[in-house]
């Protein structure tokens, strides 16, 4: 069992809120050949820490079985994070 941290603070094009872009990361993992999703917690907001003038946090956990090896799946979960428009 794998566990996959997943959290928003902006809005987006595509998704809307926060919430909506993290319901979609859940259904992108879901998509994904050789991972299933096994669980995920409920959502929880959160303020930015230091206190700044972000938005707050969307944040919740996915629990995943998967046949793809530790560096496959990291580089895959970075290609979704891309194809969301994240900029690190």
């Amino acid at each position: 069992m794998i566990l996959i941290g997943i959290g928003a603070n902006l809005p987006s094009p595509r998704f809307g809120q926060p919430r909506g872009t993290c319901d979609a990361a859940v259904e992108a993992l879901a998509a994904l050949d050789g991972v299933r999703v096994a669980t995920r917690s409920r959502w929880f907001e959160s303020a930015p820490v230091p206190i700044s003038d972000q938005p707050w946090y969307v944040n919740g956990v996915c629990a995943v079985e998967t046949r793809l090896s530790p560096d496959r799946l990291l580089a895959v979960l970075h290609g979704i994070e891309e194809d969301f428009g994240r900029v690190r």
